[in-house]
């Protein structure tokens, strides 16, 4: 049991605390929200449009956006609801979208941000691919994009999802990784009926 003098030295304690968070909370001083952390840009532009050309003078990448803020330096570039579409010479082309993004002053790299959807239309070897993720990092020039962000990927009736992200080659054929637990649900093709004459035909899965 406390005695008097413990308990007096409590309550001093306990009504200085109270004293100290009242006085903080109401003597807050004003400050100033905190501008970005590259600074002001040097310009903006709305409405952008804008395609990158091979050097062969073969579109590369389209990019769309209501607004474009530029940074001096090498501090590359903020994009409100961009829409970047990377071109596929020989099959359908990956259209990205996203809630915002950066982009690196070289145009080299592309962070896309909030809820971000890469999806490619079916090809005559190949169901249409949907992407869900809230961070996508695309580095351009090597058709590659990665996240460590949750993934959701639907593919035809196949679906899967990874806890902690993937790596992902947009290139023909398309290949990936995924990180973290997985789960993956796909649909076994229906067997082919057996040829005329007894012949058995060959069963299997579509890829």
């Amino acid at each position: 049991m406390l005695s008097k003098r413990e308990v007096g030295i409590a309550l001093l304690l306990a009504t200085a605390g109270l004293a100290a968070w009242w006085y903080r909370d109401t003597h807050r001083p004003e400050v100033a929200p905190e501008g970005p952390r590259h600074g002001r840009p040097d310009y903006v532009v709305e409405q952008i449009a804008a395609v990158t050309m091979s050097d062969a003078g073969r579109p590369l990448r389209r990019l769309r956006s209501p607004e474009l803020r530029h940074y001096p330096g090498n501090a590359g570039s903020e994009l409100d609801a961009p829409v970047l579409t990377l071109v596929e010479p020989d099959g359908p082309d990956w259209v990205i979208r996203a809630e915002r993004a950066w982009i690196a002053a070289e145009d080299s790299e592309a962070l896309l941000e909030g809820r971000v959807l890469a999806e490619r239309a079916a090809a005559p070897d190949s169901p249409p691919v949907r992407i869900r993720t809230s961070e996508l990092l695309v580095l351009n020039d090597m058709g590659y994009a990665e996240t460590d962000r949750f993934v959701e990927l639907d593919r035809g009736k196949d679906w899967l999802t990874a806890v902690n992200g993937m790596q992902l080659w947009f290139e023909h054929p398309m290949r990936s990784r995924y990180f973290g637990r997985v789960r993956q649900r796909m649909r076994l093709a229906a067997p082919k009926p057996a040829a005329p004459g007894g012949a058995s035909g060959a069963s299997g899965a579509e890829p």
